[in-house]
């Protein structure tokens, strides 16, 4: 939202990097939103194709799930949905219009589509984002300009986004606007609406960062029961060359972490 992998993925230098990387909810965001709650996972893989058997196994539950809401009208009263509306409205931008990625993953659910995107990696974090309802999106900590990204208001004087599949100007940025950001790079608008393409997870991915967040209390702990999911879904594996972090959470008392 992604393969013969290199086989120095895990060198002395990349491991490093990634003792450094930090992350950190920014005053203006814990401002607008207390609740506010990011979990955090590092994942290092040789080879993402590894995951292709997560994937065969959990598509399964999507079916049920479509069950489930299949008879939900309108769905945006799901909680999962109607707590991101408000958050968006928050943002001063339309909830009809720019859906969070939960949002527009229930919906395509809902609609029987297929919600495979053919690369291991956004397939599985997709899959466990319907699953327990919840946003979950990656970056590729390779492509980072720097080993720090911030979930930050976005400041439309520097700041620069070049989203994935779509045009800068389709997504303008406002002073109310929340985004993952590293320096004036943004990693992703609203959020969790919409990726950069220059740093987004693809097929080269080997050192991946794994964001969800929550703008309510009753949905921390089901971010961070996603992102546990996913280190021991990955863990269980036993694939040589992976190795996972453990699950870290920001929030208003501890906005800082650091990997």
């Amino acid at each position: 939202m992604r393969y013969s992998a290199p086989s120095d993925s895990l060198t002395p230098e990349k491991c490093n990097y990634l003792s450094q990387l930090t992350f950190q909810i920014n005053p203006d965001v814990l401002q607008k939103f207390p609740p506010m709650t990011v979990g955090a996972l590092v994942i290092s893989l040789d080879d993402p194709s590894c995951l292709d058997a997560l994937t065969d196994d959990l598509s399964g539950k999507i079916s049920e799930i479509a069950r489930r809401i299949s008879d939900v009208d309108p769905i945006t009263s799901l909680p999962a949905i109607a707590v991101w509306r408000e958050a968006y409205a928050a943002m001063s931008v339309k909830p009809s219009k720019f859906h969070s990625s939960i949002e527009a993953l229930l919906r395509r659910v809902k609609k029987g589509d297929d919600i495979s995107t053919g690369l291991p990696v956004v397939d599985l974090y997709n899959l466990i984002s319907v699953i327990h309802g919840t946003p979950m999106g990656a970056y590729d900590l390779d492509k980072l300009p720097d080993g720090k990204i911030t979930l930050r208001l976005a400041n439309p004087v520097v700041d620069k986004f070049e989203p994935l599949g779509g045009k800068a100007d389709s997504f303008p940025l406002n002073d109310d606007l929340a985004v993952y950001a590293a320096g004036s790079e943004i990693l992703c608008w609203g959020i969790n609406t919409r990726d950069s393409v220059r740093t987004c997870v693809d097929n080269q991915s080997r050192s991946i960062v794994f964001m969800s967040e929550a703008t309510s209390g009753a949905m921390a702990d089901v971010a961070q029961s996603a992102l546990s999911d996913l280190a021991g879904l990955v863990t269980g594996l036993g694939a040589p060359g992976v190795v996972v972090q453990d699950v870290q959470i920001a929030d208003q008392s501890h906005p800082r972490i650091s990997f």
